[in-house]
């Protein structure tokens, strides 16, 4: 397999994580369930732009009809997109690519900033626009570009938070981008960093819906092909280690690369290279079997076990651990979308917050651990001890 990315190098395994659902799909009854598609998940590295990719492309328009996912639900996620509002509150036009349930688009309205949003999913498109966040429905590509550009013109800032990794065909991608942008316009990307996922084991993040992983040595590769220049780049906190990178029109870009760049490239050279990945494996499967061996021993002494948080990295840690609700009993989650369904692959019933009250937890395993503090204010009232999934190490607790 050659690498989708730089187009060069033949892709060497890594990891096998076997038999895996689509990880935002959330089956309601028996029918959903037996209808339920399964995917042998296999991940790749690439040794010269230091990137991993899925091997096996599930089709987008599959992925996103129906998405279950609400940024808005994340207190940490609202202030983060708070944050970035007031960054560009200065824009002319702000363009938000896979807006979801508008959490950009509220604070950038809040600060009568002229903006609109586009997102794949129908039922969370839906929620934006009927809580006032203008967001068109659809794939961002030549037709719905011609649409954003119909209400405010040419956008000076396009922003795409967690859109990048979802991506079958990046050049298709940043085709578009060139042709919306505005001469002067700045294209901000966030996406989740590989050098984190790397360093902090965090395996449960590979699951279908992305298909690539980046360090910044592979998006500055691809942005060189796409004539953009990759000016400014930062380390960010969210989805466990993301990569914010600033972006301008090559024929137009006359910034200096920040010293930011270089450090990250450096630090890159280390932590990316082949040696360091080919214990991967080997740590991501002890670490399994360490979760799965801490949940046996909590039910061998009749301790009720639940997780908090159903996003997509519970589906690849419960099924390549083959964890179902003999060992998780139930699931809590704030989303109103996923409450009375069960995680993909391994059926674990998911609740709404108040079903804590009816089963109270002895152990909780925070499976959204990057938003571990607003979940331990919620619940501690609960005389729990918490532990984080992958590794399995206790957070709080007596």
């Amino acid at each position: 397999m050659k690498c989708r990315l730089c187009k060069t190098a033949i892709m060497s395994p890594v990891l096998n994580l076997g038999t895996q659902p689509l990880a935002n799909k959330y089956p309601q009854t028996s029918l959903d369930i037996s209808n339920e598609k399964k995917f042998e998940m296999k991940v790749n590295y690439c040794p010269v732009c230091y990137s991993m990719q899925l091997e096996k492309l599930i089709s987008r328009d599959l992925m996103f009809k129906d998405y279950y996912y609400l940024s808005s639900v994340n207190i940490e996620l609202v202030q983060h997109f708070t944050k970035l509002a007031d960054q560009i509150k200065h824009s002319r036009f702000v363009l938000d690519i896979g807006s979801n349930d508008g959490v950009l688009l509220k604070p950038l309205k809040d600060l009568g900033v002229n903006a609109v949003g586009i997102d794949p999913s129908e039922n969370v498109s839906l929620i934006a626009n009927k809580n006032g966040f203008r967001t068109i429905t659809g794939f961002f590509d030549n037709n719905t570009a011609e649409k954003i550009i119909s209400i405010g013109g040419k956008p000076d800032c396009i922003v795409a938070s967690s859109v990048f990794t979802h991506l079958e065909d990046i050049d298709e991608f940043l085709e578009v981008i060139g042709e919306t942008l505005s001469d002067d316009g700045v294209f901000i990307v966030e996406v989740e960093y590989l050098g984190d996922l790397i360093s902090k084991l965090e395996f449960e993040r590979f699951y279908f819906d992305r298909p690539n992983y980046f360090s910044l040595k592979s998006l500055i590769s691809i942005f060189e092909r796409n004539d953009f220049v990759l000016f400014d780049a930062e380390l960010i906190k969210p989805h466990g280690g993301s990569l914010r990178v600033y972006v301008k029109h090559k024929k137009t870009n006359k910034d200096n690369v920040s010293k930011g760049i270089n450090e990250i490239l450096k630090h890159e050279e280390s932590l990316l290279q082949s040696s360091k990945i080919q214990s991967f494996s080997y740590d991501v499967n002890v670490v399994t079997e360490e979760l799965k061996e801490k949940l046996i021993e909590f039910l061998n002494i009749g301790l009720n076990v639940v997780g908090y948080g159903a996003p997509a990295r519970l589906s690849t840690i419960t099924n390549y651990g083959n964890i179902d609700n003999s060992l998780i009993n139930y699931i809590i989650d704030d989303s109103p979308l996923k409450a009375g369904r069960f995680s993909p692959g391994q059926h674990i019933p998911i609740y709404g917050f108040d079903y804590l009250y009816k089963e109270p937890p002895d152990i909780i395993i925070v499976f959204a651990y990057e938003y571990f503090e607003s979940i331990y204010k919620k619940t501690n009232k609960f005389d729990v001890k918490y532990f984080k999934a992958i590794p399995p190490i206790q957070l709080k607790g007596n």
